[in-house]
């Protein structure tokens, strides 16, 4: 086994790219192990882990990238190092003339004057002075970096809300501007109804729905960060998207989207949409549910609020049944009931944090008990939590030191095998993400967890129900990541909710 250490020193890349670098080498033959990051504190941790340890990291900056690369030979390592020149170069956005890729935001802001919006993707500890130069530059804010504290955001949103410009996050996933998507967006088709979401997946699965099952468009998607709607935050970014989406002319409707808002930064925000001007439609995950208006729509669900914006932006009346509307669904599980004996237990394993709350309220709401632990569960070994579960696999226990489940899917794929495997449980519940920034190929690889858990049970059923969140303009080809699934009996709902209704029906 050889191995190579290499510290760059001030050669800064954002975490989402290197992520995919560290992706792509892993995959490479003869690669045992392959670890890009920066070099902050936690990551540092992570190659300690991985028993990658050097002289060389002593005085390691966060703003220094580290490449780690253990292999099966010379040779091995040589090409992974000839691979990662050619990832790294194409992730170095070069001018008209060839010139070197700007080193700072100065540098960047000078090569670019007519750029309107900064994408601050730096480690936690610098993004609020990034953002806070950036704001200097009277220019709006996508803030992808975590690690943010409570009280920088809160004085970059009041600073920007005061200029009239917007600081999106921080840990903002998603936004749709000009029909640009940011972080991780899918690929949606240019409409009229506009969207403010504090939740990134949440945010993607509604735009997907509008798109791909409404056959609407999208005219703008402006994330606010998962704190936007806290009391300590009270909204200073959702309240900015709406007005400025009141009065967008493409706009028709707007749609706002997120998890857990505080009650009374809720009612406030009410009163704002109720007198917006332009119809809006709500989906809350949370307990600030409220009774709808003839100007604001509560939904249920997010396909629900997906459809409601889209019959309202066609100018039709808003008419639901308030009973089972998912009787294809339902169908569909009873022809999976029929003639098997399935083991009453679920466990769900999801990407998308939003997803997975979704899926968490519905059951809870159809009376089924369902945990989210907020602890790790181990790749190996029985399953040590009792019960339903839901489990969201983005969440700080598997990805510190690690990429998203989103972008790598080895954590949820030993997952799959783990949980699969336990006789205990009979349906597993997926999501499938799609869109940039997200695995170019997806569904092979949960398919392969999916047979090896299988093969590990014999003869015991075990259902297993994915969703796709994406459209067909998505990079990852939507009909054949479907096809890959149900060619390998998975079962493909339409979406999120669809999934989880199908598996109550199993289980309930």
């Amino acid at each position: 086994m050889t191995e190579q250490l290499v510290v760059r020193k001030g050669a800064y890349h954002d975490s989402a790219f290197l992520m995919r670098v560290t992706r792509e080498l892993k995959a490479m033959a003869g690669i045992e192990e392959a670890v890009v990051v920066m070099g902050t504190p936690m990551n540092l941790e992570l190659l300690a882990d991985a028993n990658f340890k050097s002289d060389a990291l002593a005085d390691v900056t966060p703003m220094d990238m580290v490449v780690a690369i253990r292999g099966a030979s010379a040779e091995a390592i040589a090409d992974a190092e000839t691979a990662l020149a050619k990832l790294l170069k194409g992730g170095e956005a070069q001018s008209d003339d060839d010139a070197p890729a700007a080193l700072d935001l100065t540098g960047a802001l000078n090569a670019n004057p007519d750029a309107q919006l900064v994408s601050v993707s730096v480690p936690g500890a610098y993004a609020a002075y990034v953002a806070s130069r950036a704001l200097d530059a009277g220019k709006h804010v996508f803030l992808f970096s975590d690690n943010v504290s409570l009280e920088d955001e809160v004085a970059l949103k009041k600073r920007a809300a005061a200029q009239g410009l917007f600081v999106m996050g921080p840990d903002c996933g998603t936004a749709i501007v000009a029909g640009v998507g940011l972080g991780f967006a899918n690929r949606v088709k240019k409409g009229s109804i506009g969207v403010v979401g504090a939740s990134g997946t949440g945010m993607q699965e509604l735009t997907s729905l509008i798109c791909e099952h409404e056959g609407e468009g999208v005219s703008q998607a402006i994330g606010t960060g998962g704190r936007d709607l806290s009391q300590a935050v009270g909204a200073l970014m959702t309240e900015l998207g709406v007005r400025v989406l009141a009065d967008d002319p493409e706009t028709k409707v707007v749609c706002v989207v997120a998890k857990h808002p505080a009650p009374e930064v809720a009612d406030r925000v009410h009163e704002i949409l109720e007198h917006l001007g332009k119809p809006v439609v709500v989906r809350y995950m949370g307990n600030a549910v409220r009774e709808s208006t003839a100007n604001v729509f509560y939904a249920s669900t997010i396909d629900e609020a997906a459809q409601a914006a889209a019959r309202l932006a066609r100018g039709e009346a808003l008419e639901f049944k308030k009973q089972c509307s998912g009787c294809e669904t339902c169908f569909k599980a009873d022809q999976l009931k029929e003639g098997r004996d399935i083991p009453k237990r679920l466990v769900g394993l999801y990407s998308g944090g939003s997803l997975a709350y979704e899926a968490e309220l519905f059951l809870s709401q159809k009376g089924i008990a369902v945990s989210a632990p907020k602890v790790a569960m181990k790749t190996s070994g029985p399953i040590e939590f009792e019960g339903n579960l839901i489990i969201d696999t983005g969440e700080d226990f598997y990805t510190v030191g690690k990429p998203h489940p989103m972008v790598d899917q080895t954590v949820r794929c030993e997952l799959i095998r783990k949980v699969g495997a336990d006789k205990s449980v009979g349906v597993l519940l997926l999501d499938v993400v799609l869109g940039d920034g997200s695995h170019l190929d997806p569904a092979p690889e949960l398919v392969e967890a999916v047979l090896e858990a299988k093969k590990a049970r014999g003869n015991d059923d075990l259902v297993v129900i994915a969703s796709i969140t994406g459209t067909a303009l998505d990079p990852q080809n939507l009909s054949l990541q479907k096809a890959v699934l149900k060619d390998n009996g998975i079962v493909v709902a339409p979406t999120a909710s669809k999934a989880a209704r199908m598996a109550s029906e199993l289980i309930g």
